[in-house]
This record gives structure tokens, C-alpha cells and sequence, in this order.
């Protein structure tokens, strides 16, 4: 594969160097994207109750708030990262945030309709440029980086943006909501999106690594079956809709039963695409338990965020403000996960063995939160859950990206990117919609039992994956076939761990 930059002395580039300055600008504003996907997706978090009561919604709807944005995040991944790689990765990431700013101010606008489903559409339309901001940037990182020790450094603080985002939108919007009106997160998250997509547009480089005959073309036949519409929005659709309405109504079976004859059909005809949206052929076929492993993973996250901000409001009967200040230990231990996971990947340790490991996290969290009580301290509970389960975060995600970024080529960073981010970001709303059956089928007129329920179901998929996890490391690590192996990778870039480290 020929590149169209010139080389440079330093082995970490793919381009030539970046000024010192504009690197920093450049990953601030690429880290950046990941900490405002996951604020977006916070601000419907704490201040939910306050959302729901304004559009006098029923309890079960207010579910809809994080799982519209979370679906549609999910869902359009696929087909943005094959829009980046078709279209160029920086041009549709400064666009995404362009269109992140607009739907932002209309999701605050909203309230004044006094409409729940218009409002639900706007945090649809908010995933979107969320599906495109999170390919692009992860794909604008796996262009400019070849392997090695500075590309797991850039992806570990790409990851850290994730605690920290989401701590600062909850609290930002908790804050907004107590102290001013809820609208006001997302007049203010439009404003920063403005800024963010100005930066992109000073800080980026401009990538053309292939050419228009590389390009290929757009898989409008497999896009059309993926992406919401069709296929994962039914499915979800299902699963969020069913606590409310009940399995035996159609509005559940019929999704449910078109979304998996479609998604079943879906991969027959991708292996048949000459420019498939996802290269089934082209990727290592353990790659899927690294998907499974990440999706089991991510959807128990997913529920613990969800309902332990509504075990602390609901129950507790501690403020918005108070449940904000709870995720303090958040960030720190964000940032600890995240340097941790790029001094094992610069150590060559086996990026399976990471993702395992990291599972441990998502379980122990969960665990601390289904067997506490209503009112044990803090710190003595929900303070250990929120410490400890930020490392199964930052260290699942960069892990599960290196591996596939590695994997594969140049021109199809965008497809890697997606793969990863649309299991990260889909699993956590389909979660949701499991937990939410599980929740309603166990409570028994007991809110707090159905809570410990959706916990034990999430202790159930982050164990799952803790075994899955486990048992794809062994193998991995014993020579059998992993889905990452150190013989894709560009030796020659790759330093040998500090001895202080070894």
C-alpha cells in the first residue's frame, strides 16, 4: 500500500512529524470526542427525573432518554466509519461536530414542546454524530500512528476521555437541572461542540492515504439492512419497549422477529459485497470473541451507570448535585486505567489477556451495588463500585481497538474503529432494554428488588465475558490461533519494555 505523505525520521509517524503544538491540539480535540460522546450520553443520566417529570412521562420511558442516543450511537457506526474511509475521516469529523452542536440546542429547545418523543428523536439524532465522531477519531489516530508505545499511548488517553466525560456531563447537568433548568446542559454542550469542530479544523491533518480507485464504493445494500431503520433499531427497539408494553404485544414480536431475520441475512451478503461495509472475509475470524467479550462487558456498564444514579436519587434520596459529587473517584481512576493499559500494551503484554482482566472490573462493580444496602455509606460502597469499575472501561476499549486497528490496513481504520466502538456503544442501550424486562419481571412492587435484579443480570454478562475472556487469553498465550498476533504488527516500530518495567 503506497501512502501519500512523505516519511518521516521518526519511526511513530505515518505522516510527517507534527509540530509538538499541533499534536497536543490535535489529541486534546480527538480525546475531547470521546469524553463529549460519553457526556452526551450522561446528561440524561442524573437529571432524568427532572426530564421525565417535564414531559410527564411514565417511569419506564425515561429509560428511552440514554437508550435513543445509545441506539442510534451504536447503530449508524458501522456505516460512518465507511462513510469516513469513503468521504475522508477529517471532513466527517468536523462535520459530526457540527451536527453534534445543532441537535444538541434543539434537544434543548424541545422542552418547550412538551413532546417525549420529539425529544427522544433529538437524542437519536445526537447518536448519530456520535456514530461519526467515534470511527473518525479513532481512525484519524490508527492513520497518523504506526504500532507501537506512542499509538498505545495516544489510544489509552483516548480512552481515559470516556470517565471523564461522563463524570463531567452528569455533574454539569445535574447542576444545570437543581440549580437552573434542565435545557440548559444541552445549550451549553452545543457551544462546546461549535468550538470542538473549529478546533478539528485548525488541529487535524488533512489524510489522504488512498486514492479514489482504493476508495472503493458505499455498501448501500448492506448499510441499508445494518443500520437503524432496518435492523439493530428493531432489535432494540424490542427489548427497550417490552418493560412498558409486555413481550405478547406486537409491538415487540414483529421488530423482533424482522430485526433477526435481517441481521441473520446480513452477513451472507457482505461476504458477496466487493466493497462490503464490514470485510467479513478480511478479519481474523477470533475477532468475534473479542466483540463478544467487549459487548458482554460494556452492556453490564451500561446498567450499572443507569441504575445506580436512579439507586441514589430513588431510593438514597440524595440530591442531583450529591449523586454528581458520588462520581468524583471517577476520572482519577480513569486516568490511572488508561496508563496502566498503555504501559502493558508498550510492555508487549498479550492485548487478550488485558481485555480479560478488564472484565473483572465490570463484574466487581456490579457485584458492590446488587448487595449493598439503601443506606450504607458511601464510602463503604457506591464510592468502590464508581473507583474500580472505570478500569474495566479504559482498559477493554484500547485493548479491543489496538487489536483490531492492527489488524487491519490503512485504508479501512474507519471499519476497525466502528467495529469496536458500535459493540462499546450499542450493547450498553441493548443492555438497558434487558435490564429493564429483568427489572419489571422481578420487582414484585419493590423498586429496590428489581434494581438488584438488573444488577445480577449485569453480574451474569460482565461474568460471561470474564470466562469468554479468560479462556481466549489461555488459549492466545499458549499459541492457539489468538485473534491478535504480534506477527501483524510493525516490529520494527515496537520498543522492548523499560527494564524498570519488565
Amino acid at each position: 500500500m503506497k501512502l501519500f505523505y512523505k516519511r518521516s525520521n521518526n519511526d511513530a509517524f505515518r505522516i510527517e512529524t507534527l509540530t509538538l503544538g499541533r499534536e497536543i491540539l490535535m489529541l486534546f480535540t480527538i480525546c475531547s470526542a470521546q469524553g463529549m460522546v460519553q457526556a452526551a450520553l450522561a446528561q440524561s443520566f442524573i437529571p432524568n427525573i427532572v426530564i421525565g417529570e417535564s414531559f410527564h412521562a411514565k417511569s419506564h420511558d425515561t429509560a428511552w432518554y440514554p437508550a435513543a442516543y445509545g441506539l442510534t450511537c451504536g447503530a449508524f457506526m458501522l456505516a460512518c466509519g465507511r462513510v469516513g474511509d469513503i468521504v475522508g475521516h477529517k471532513k466527517l469529523f468536523v462535520g459530526a461536530w457540527f451536527w453534534f452542536s445543532l441537535w444538541s440546542l434543539i434537544a434543548g429547545i424541545s422542552s418547550y414542546t412538551e413532546s417525549q418523543v420529539f425529544f427522544d428523536v433529538c437524542r437519536a439524532f445526537q447518536g448519530i454524530a456520535a456514530a461519526a465522531l467515534v470511527p473518525c477519531s479513532l481512525a484519524i489516530l490508527g492513520t497518523i500512528y504506526k504500532p507501537g508505545p506512542r499509538k498505545n499511548l495516544a489510544f489509552s488517553l483516548y480512552a481515559s476521555g470516556a470517565p471523564i466525560g461522563f463524570t463531567l456531563g452528569a455533574a454539569f447537568s445535574g447542576l444545570l437541572a437543581e440549580l437552573a433548568a434542565w435545557p440548559w446542559a444541552f445549550y451549553i454542550s452545543s457551544i462546546v461542540c461549535l468550538i470542538y469542530g473549529l478546533l478539528a479544523l485548525i488541529s487535524v491533518p488533512d489524510l489522504h492515504i488512498h486514492s479514489a480507485q482504493e476508495k472503493g464504493s458505499f455498501d448501500y445494500k448492506g448499510t441499508f439492512i445494518i443500520i437503524p431503520e432496518i435492523g439493530l433499531i428493531l432489535l432494540n427497539f424490542a427489548w427497550n419497549r417490552a418493560p412498558e408494553v409486555g413481550w405478547a404485544s406486537s409491538q415487540c414480536i414483529a421488530p423482533l422477529i424482522i430485526s433477526l431475520f435481517l441481521i441473520t441475512i446480513f452477513f451472507p451478503i457482505e461476504k458477496k459485497a466487493t466493497h462490503p461495509i464490514i470485510p467479513v472475509a478480511e478479519i481474523d475470524r477470533n475477532a468475534t470473541w473479542i466483540l463478544l467479550i467487549e459487548g458482554l462487558g460494556w452492556s453490564s456498564f451500561g446498567i450499572l451507570c443507569y441504575y445506580s444514579i436512579n439507586f441514589i436519587i430513588h431510593l438514597r434520596g440524595d440530591s442531583m448535585l450529591l449523586a454528581a459529587a458520588y462520581l468524583a473517584p471517577v476520572p482519577p481512576a480513569g486516568l490511572a486505567a488508561s496508563i496502566l493499559t498503555s504501559n502493558l500494551l508498550s510492555c508487549r503484554v498479550n492485548p487478550a489477556a488485558i481485555l480479560a482482566f478488564s472484565l473483572i472490573w465490570f463484574c466487581v462493580g456490579n457485584i458492590i451495588l446488587a448487595t449493598m444496602s439503601v443506606h450504607q455509606s458511601y464510602w463503604l460502597g457506591i464510592f468502590w463500585s464508581y473507583l474500580l469499575s472505570p478500569f474495566g472501561m479504559d482498559m477493554s476499549f484500547p485493548a479491543g481497538t489496538i487489536i483490531l486497528s492492527d489488524l487491519m490496513a490503512p485504508e479501512k481504520q474507519g471499519i476497525a474503529a466502528s467495529l469496536i466502538a458500535t459493540i462499546v456503544y450499542y450493547s450498553q442501550s441493548l443492555g438497558l432494554g434487558l435490564a429493564g424486562v429483568v427489572e419489571k419481571d422481578v420487582a414484585n412492587g419493590s423498586v429496590l428488588q428489581g434494581y438488584r435484579g438488573a444488577w445480577y443480570l449485569a453480574i451474569g454478562l460482565s461474568g460471561l465475558g470474564l470466562g469468554v475472556g479468560t479462556v481466549f487469553a489461555l488459549v492466545s498465550m499458549s499459541g492457539g490461533n489468538p485473534g491478535f498476533s504480534l506477527k501483524k504488527r510493525d516490529h520494527k516500530s515496537t520498543q522492548e519494555c523499560p527494564e524498570s518495567q519488565k
